[in-house]
């Protein structure tokens, strides 16, 4: 089992097997929440001086119970060849802190997530906050002593996911090609940025396959998102207006249906009442078509994803734990249906 002198990861029983030749397989990994948001902290504490300002930010890292970014970039790490956990991990917090900062803003622009805690503070007071994040966040992994080439590729992503952010405010996309890329550049770049960092870390190189399927994995995860989002009622998207894929395939009226949930969207008090009954929403936008349109989108860049991942030099066992990590893959998934 691979072990660290100051563990920063809870790996799951059998998480590795040896093969012949010496080979190490990873079958599967898990992150403690605790270790991660303890590596935040001390992140925090090092470069706060105002109390109240690093109580504040405590808070919101305590909010979180996922770290979906640190567990991709310290997977890939390991898978990649790389050892050193303590370090992998402190690249894992810093990229969650920078993932943090993105959160708080893209609530603040969007105006939505009233649960969380900076929705339910000063605006002025959470903006202030989320930079503070982002600048400490980007000041963590400078510091480290890493190969520079991770630093580079950070501020790539970073400039993408903003530029993407900012086109996604403005309401750029007018086609479902426009759309895409502004998926790919918003949700895409960070999730590379994470898996990228952490190959670099174990080998000093860039991957443009990893970064490919970083991509694919962003519109997966947004498309699903977009669907999903319908049903809880949460109407921010609609409201301003949003050029979501869903939203530009009803705008081509292909039917009655989709003339009636474009209706529905536009009358908040008939919205929340269809909502009620989500079994009958559900056949409506069967009917518009929408259910099936976001299927064969997430299977097409499940398939891209799939393919991309195929491509990496690793052995099998690795390129498999990567497809189950990114996209729940497990054996037979080729010709299933998406979820």
């Amino acid at each position: 089992m691979l072990k660290n002198e100051k563990p920063a990861v809870l790996w799951i029983a059998h998480l590795v097997k040896w093969k012949g030749r010496g080979e190490v397989v990873i079958e599967q990994m898990c992150l403690d929440p605790v270790d991660i948001k303890r590596e935040m902290k001390e992140i925090i504490k090092q470069y706060s001086f105002n109390e109240d300002l690093t109580q504040l930010l405590y808070s919101f890292i305590d909010s979180k119970e996922i770290f979906s970014f640190a567990e991709s970039a310290i997977l890939h790490y390991v898978v990649f060849g790389g050892k050193n956990l303590e370090v992998a991990t402190k690249l894992g917090a810093g990229i969650e802190i920078l993932i943090l900062s993105s959160d708080i803003m893209d609530d603040l622009e969007d105006e939505d997530n009233h649960q969380a805690l900076w929705m339910k503070i000063n605006r002025s007071e959470s903006l202030n906050a989320a930079l503070f994040l982002y600048t400490i966040g980007l000041t963590s992994i400078h510091s480290m002593d890493i190969n520079p080439l991770i630093f580079k590729y950070v501020l790539k992503y970073v400039k993408e996911a903003m530029q993407g952010q900012h086109d996604d405010i403005t309401n750029k996309s007018k086609t479902e090609d426009e759309c895409l890329e502004v998926i790919r550049l918003k949700c895409g770049s960070l999730i590379a940025l994470a898996n990228v960092t952490g190959v670099i870390l174990a080998t000093d190189e860039y991957n443009e396959i990893v970064e490919r399927y970083s991509y694919y994995k962003g519109i997966v995860a947004q498309i699903s998102g977009d669907y999903h989002v319908l049903f809880s009622g949460n109407r921010s998207d609609i409201e301003k207006n949003k050029q979501t894929l869903i939203y530009l395939y009803l705008k081509r009226v292909f039917n009655e249906a989709s003339k009636e949930l474009l209706y529905l969207f536009s009358n908040k008090d008939l919205y929340h009442k269809a909502l009620l009954n989500k079994d009958k929403f559900a056949e409506k936008l069967i009917k518009a078509g929408v259910t099936q349109y976001v299927s064969v989108l997430l299977q097409l860049y499940k398939q891209k994803c799939i393919s991309a991942i195929e491509q990496l030099n690793l052995y099998k066992e690795k390129k498999d734990l990567i497809k189950k990590h990114l996209l729940n893959y497990k054996k037979g998934d080729e010709n299933a249906r998406p979820n």
